[in-house]
């Protein structure tokens, strides 16, 4: 029954059984509101509260991505539960008189069943008097009308006096809010005196629930640059790509190769790609991201060293003809000179290991040579054949990016082997010698050589003087071998011309080259050659003419004698001379005894004649 049931109030039992019914109903709204209160008591407790206890939680264990995502879920769902449970159905319910006086009297215990008899049996005697106010016959109602509503007076004067308000029990109502009130206070506090810790939950909140997405959903993590050499004191970036990635941070760690210690840097992912710079790179380490649980590969970063060469020796083996014995040059040496076909070994060490494939010998012509590579040692070999330049390119064992600075580099120049020296032992080269004189002849020489002489030869060649004297051209020559070579010889040819034929005649002259050959057997014997000798065969009354020594006195028949050049224009005028000398008288001999005398062929007047013209017109 309500307020609106009550149509007409101009009877005597309308007002005290509104009256009553105002009661009752104030009693209704009062206890709703009171567990609406406590429904958000209750809200509040369980919702900030539940939120509040997962926040110290976490601030206290950091709980993974899914323990921290699913107990804000449940806080959540805690929250929402008892927003349904117990603050909705409070708001929701409609107040009942009849409920509300029955709820009234269980809380007294005294009354009886007088209020809800009073309110029904107040109801249906207003609902008869206002039936006969309207005309409309009215019913009998069975009972006396005049107890009814003295019930109801009486009902209200008990409701009146009693206050049903106070029948309510709020004790557990105002604990649950102030309990609620606390709560509050707390996370009033934390927002404001912890406002980091709050910012940092909800981003762990986010991460979690990206890490939760990301758990159901693929995600790549390629790490670059991959496994890398560095040098020693360079900087180096490392970059990750997070492909399907839904949180914001990354994580990189590092491990020492030597401590194994590693070291962890966070990184802020930017569309979905971190990168992370090594200032300076003095160790080696390994390196991996880490994202939601899930690690990329593991790389290695290499650190090494610029190789520079820290020893180097040379060592020289001559060819074998020079009988030397091989030589070592340590330390740098900027100009390499050796004979040719001197092969040179070129031994060295490096400071660090070099790279087997990458270390070579660059030559002046632009060729390259590899170098045999162990470690951090190496070598190479060259034979000098004529002037070059070698450039040693070293690389590290890391590989391209750790060529030497400066390469290292020398000159290798050529050391000619010099011909034999040979020497005639003879005053002058110049001689006159009668037939006999020269077939007697000895010619005695001295050679020397810086690696051995291996022959010394004498040609010799014999014309005459003018062609006109008839005489044939006859040559020949005489050798003498040295095994082993040696380093100064020293001989003579004699006997050279007891076999020549025709022998030698007065008008022939000779010509002697004495020639030395050395031992060089890599670019061939070099020949030395002596001044050649010459030799004019003469008989004994023209020797001295032959030698320009004219120290006959005066009346001697060649004492004015003067050679005149031969004219070699025949359109030239000859020279005339005159005869200027006094007569001499000519004792008259017996030509029989003076041919019976000197054994001269006959004849040998006219060839006298021809020599002395002759040597008129020698040159």
């Amino acid at each position: 029954m309500t307020s609106s049931e009550i149509r007409n109030p101009q009877s005597a039992i309308r007002n005290p059984l509104a009256a009553v019914m105002a009661a009752v109903r104030g009693f209704g709204l009062f206890r709703k509101r009171w567990a609406v209160a406590a429904g958000l008591a209750w809200f509040v407790i369980i919702g900030p509260g539940s939120l509040l206890a997962w926040f110290a939680l976490d601030w206290a264990v950091r709980l993974p991505a899914w323990p921290l995502l699913g107990s804000f879920a449940l806080a959540v769902l805690a929250a929402l539960a008892t927003l349904a449970l117990r603050v909705v159905p409070p708001g929701l319910r409609r107040v009942r008189i009849e409920k509300e006086a029955l709820l009234i009297e269980s809380l007294h215990g005294g009354l009886d069943n007088q209020l809800i008899g009073a309110l029904q049996l107040g109801h249906e005697v207003a609902e008869a008097e206002g039936a006969r106010d309207e005309g409309r016959g009215a019913r009998g109602l069975g009972y006396a009308e005049g107890l009814v509503v003295a019930l109801v007076e009486r009902t209200a004067r008990v409701v009146d006096e009693m206050n049903v308000r106070r029948l309510l029990d709020l004790r557990r109502a105002r604990r649950l809010l102030r309990g609620a009130a606390a709560t509050a206070l707390a996370c009033v506090l934390c927002l404001v005196l912890a406002r980091g810790a709050v910012m940092a939950r909800i981003e762990r909140l986010r991460d979690a629930w990206a890490a939760a997405l990301d758990s159901l959903f693929p995600v790549t993590l390629v790490a670059y640059p991959g496994d890398v050499a560095v040098v020693r004191g360079r900087p180096v970036t490392l970059r990750v790509e997070a492909k399907g990635a839904r949180r914001r941070a990354v994580t990189l760690v590092c491990t020492d190769a030597g401590t194994k210690q590693p070291r962890h840097h966070p990184l802020e992912l930017s569309e979905r790609k971190a990168s992370f710079t090594v200032p300076k790179a003095d160790e080696s380490f390994t390196y991996r991201f880490d994202y939601a649980g899930r690690k990329s590969a593991e790389h290695t970063v290499t650190v090494g060293d610029l190789p520079t060469v820290s020893a180097i020796h040379y060592e020289l083996g001559y060819p074998a003809y020079t009988g030397q014995a091989p030589r070592t040059l340590v330390g740098y040496v900027a100009r390499l000179q050796g004979l040719v076909g001197t092969d040179v070994l070129v031994s060295f060490a490096a400071t660090t290991d070099l790279h087997p494939d990458h270390c070579r010998v660059e030559w002046l012509d632009g060729s390259w040579t590899q170098v045999s590579v162990n470690g951090r040692f190496g070598h190479f070999s060259v034979a000098i054949a004529r002037p070059d330049r070698a450039t040693l390119h070293l690389t590290g064992a890391c590989g391209p990016g750790f060529e030497m600075e400066r390469p290292l580099s020398f000159e290798i120049a050529t050391q000619a082997d010099d011909a034999p020296t040979v020497q005639v032992l003879l005053r002058n080269r110049k001689l006159t010698m009668m037939a006999e004189e020269a077939a007697a002849f000895a010619l005695g020489w001295v050679a020397e050589d810086d690696f051995g002489v291996a022959e010394v030869t004498l040609d010799y060649k014999a014309e005459g003087l003018d062609p006109l004297l008839g005489r044939p051209v006859r040559q020949g020559s005489v050798s003498q071998r040295f095994d082993p070579p040696r380093d100064r010889v020293r001989g003579r040819f004699a006997d050279l011309f007891k076999g020549l034929s025709p022998p030698l005649e007065p008008g022939d002259r000779i010509t002697l080259n004495v020639a030395a050959r050395d031992n060089n057997s890599e670019t061939g014997p070099r020949t030395g050659r002596a001044q050649p000798v010459e030799i004019v065969i003469v008989r004994p009354d023209l020797a001295a003419f032959a030698e320009k020594r004219f120290g006959f006195d005066a009346q001697a028949l060649l004492g004015g004698l003067v050679r005149i050049k031969r004219e070699t224009d025949l359109l030239a005028e000859p020279v005339r001379t005159v005869r200027t000398e006094p007569k001499h008288e000519i004792a008259r001999h017996d030509l029989k005894a003076r041919v019976a005398d000197e054994a001269w062929p006959s004849g040998s007047e006219d060839a006298v004649g021809d020599y002395f013209r002759l040597l008129s017109g020698a040159e």
